[in-house]
């Protein structure tokens, strides 16, 4: 290059570099979300109480597990009974674990799972991002959605050739591994993946004995492939396939307080645990079939498999869910806004060892049609969508919801909206020997809300007050003085607060927080619901200098009852995590994080152990 040419390049670049950081910062604030919509739309332009988890965010808490980095979100509340690997859930606005759809890429995951689905078993390594979607939308996805969505989205091929790995260690002895890599052409490209996961974990009971009072240790392998074919303009076909499986160990639950033959009946001398395996498929096919018309079509596929080892049963019991979904997607662009056509077929099918009496297979079908009209017009947007569902068990049901924004001025502007939805009662309540209930009624919920949302170049915040209201509650009631009873619709459920969040960049400051306070009350007596906590906050403030980047997360949680009954309060608590990165080079990267910084004491579910202070380094290389 002559002197003259290279002059005016070095002249540009300071042109160049401030021209593609404001594109970095949006892209990074205002991100393009699908869950709220069903349709690819700048987060800028939604009506709904929307959180995106970005890679970025991802890679910086690579030592934390998916429940974790949720857990940590704004209107999400998570108890879990001990370390890695254990049973957890995860309440949206209060709502029950089962009542949150839980999608990848898509693909509905929701299972007989005591935690509703088998997420706990999902590793963060080949995921690219990950939406949350606070508030009912059963509208948008049938059942399971009264409290929200959660949808994962796993890592795309590209084309050329791109290698990544992760190699990180740290405390109880926890060892993780991922590699990837993606290769192809503008007219077909594939990505490979395999990962490894495994802990020492902690005790998950608090007392225990014996086997119980040892680590319930845990081990994940997995691995995942991708493939896309591009044959013309406007045309994608693709396939995909992720699982993981492994071990957990748990603990049996008895001590020798609530068990007299605790030291006789090997109740804590046999080392539980749970054998399992996960996985998602899906093949689809992307059409713009004319300028206005776009179809999608795709087939997706689950499987949470568990088998459950202990002393009663130190054979085995297995317990399987397969869930199938064909979906067609037609996004139509109209002189005024999208429309939204689609129609599905879902089936979930259960089996289980022989003891528990679903061998034979339990089925139920749904067939649903979906019609939605997105728009913006003046300073109005809106959103309309409508959803009939025929289900083989419990006939035919209609939801609703409907969304109005009026931008006040250009930085503020108010929304509100109102949509029903509804949860179906599970196979196993269903059809569980004695204990089922063929007559179950699925759960429904009405939800209004209100929000004013401000944005502001590269900060934007958010207060929304919302009030749902969740009637033919399932629980189980018990008969007798021995315990047994039957799954029954049981009363309704109140679930109000107010979430504000905040989120901002200035120059290499990152700044987040988010405040949410919680009414979930039993209408029937006035209680509070168990395991969720009034008040609840996070903050999270990060920095660059240069090659290297530091932050700090302040995780807040308010005291919260353990039991229907109110008898036992468990103490709130602040937990103070720290993540670090030096970039050694432009592809290699040495991060580390420390989690309950001051080692703090807490509680989330009475009678299992919480982790204490936790420390991971790791190692990352990115073509």
């Amino acid at each position: 290059m002559s002197p003259a040419r290279l002059k005016r390049a070095a002249a540009l670049l300071p042109l160049s570099l401030s021209c593609i950081a404001p594109v970095h910062a949006q892209q990074e604030l205002d991100p393009v979300v699908v869950t709220a919509t069903r349709q690819a739309t700048r987060e800028s332009d939604l009506l709904a109480d929307v959180t995106v988890i970005s890679r970025q965010e991802i890679e910086k808490h690579a030592g934390e597990s998916i429940i974790d980095l949720l857990a940590g979100q704004p209107g999400i509340q998570m108890n879990r009974n001990g370390g890695p690997g254990q049973s957890a859930s995860l309440y949206i606005r209060g709502a029950n674990s089962n009542q949150t759809k839980i999608l990848v890429d898509g693909v509905p995951i929701n299972s007989l799972d005591a935690s509703g689905s088998a997420l706990r078993y999902l590793t963060l390594d080949n995921v690219d991002h990950i939406e949350i979607l606070r508030g009912p939308a059963s509208t948008l996805y049938g059942a399971d959605a009264i409290g929200g969505v959660i949808q994962i989205f796993t890592r795309k091929p590209e084309p050329g050739l791109h290698l990544d790995s992760f190699l990180g260690y740290g405390t109880q002895n926890t060892l993780k591994a991922n590699a990837g890599v993606s290769f192809g052409q503008q007219k077909w490209r594939a990505r490979v993946e395999a990962n490894r996961m495994s802990t020492d974990g902690i005790p998950a009971e608090i007392g225990g004995l014996n086997q119980d009072a040892q680590a319930d240790n845990f081990s994940n392998t997995g691995g995942s492939v991708a493939f896309t074919l591009l044959p013309a303009a406007g045309h994608e076909l693709g396939l995909s396939f992720r699982q993981n499986q492994g071990r957990a160990h748990y603990s049996s639950g008895y001590t020798a307080a609530t068990d007299s033959t605790y030291l006789t009946d090997g109740s804590s001398t046999f080392d539980n645990y749970t054998d399992f395996t996960t996985s998602q498929a899906r093949i689809y096919s992307k059409d713009r079939l004319t300028s206005f018309w776009k179809s999608t079509l795709q087939y997706g596929q689950s499987l949470d498999w568990q088998k459950f080892y202990s002393a009663y049963s130190p054979q085995g019991q297995y317990l399987q869910t397969i869930d199938k979904q064909l979906s067609w997607q037609n996004d139509v662009d109209l002189p005024l806004g999208r429309m939204l056509v689609a129609l599905g077929h879902d089936g979930q099918k259960a089996t289980s060892d022989p003891s528990q009496s679903l061998a034979t297979g339990s089925y139920i079908s749904n067939n649903s049609a979906l019609l939605g009209w997105t728009a913006n017009w003046g300073k109005s947007r809106w959103q309309i969508n409508g959803r009939h569902d025929s289900n083989s068990i419990y006939g035919d049901k209609d939801t609703y919801s409907a969304s109005y924004g009026y931008q006040i001025t250009p930085q503020w502007r108010a929304q509100a909206s109102y949509g029903t939805a509804f949860k179906a009662p599970t196979l196993y309540q269903l059809y569980i020997p004695l204990y089922g209930n063929a007559n179950l009624r699925p759960e429904t919920s009405r939800n209004r809300e209100v929000g004013l949302v401000w944005e502001r170049e590269e900060q934007t915040a958010s207060l929304t007050y919302y009030r749902n209201n969740v009637s033919n509650l399932i629980n189980y009631v018990t008969t007798d003085s021995l315990g047994d009873g039957q799954y029954q619709n049981i009363g309704q459920a109140t679930l109000q607060g107010v979430t504000l969040s905040y989120k901002g960049r200035f120059g290499d400051w990152r700044l987040r927080g988010a405040y949410d306070w919680l009414d979930a009350v039993n209408d029937a007596n006035g209680m509070f619901l168990p395991l969720r906590a009034r008040n609840t906050g996070t903050v999270g403030v990060s920095h660059i200098w240069g090659p290297f980047e530091a932050g700090v997360d302040v995780v807040v949680v308010g005291s919260r009852y353990n039991d229907a009954s109110q008898a036992t309060v468990l103490g709130g608590y602040t937990l103070v995590n720290l993540t670090a990165r030096y970039r050694v080079s432009k592809a290699l990267s040495i991060q580390a994080s420390v989690d309950n910084v001051f080692d703090r004491s807490y509680t989330q579910v009475l009678g299992y152990n919480t982790p204490g202070v936790t420390a991971f380094v790791g190692i990352r290389y990115t073509m």
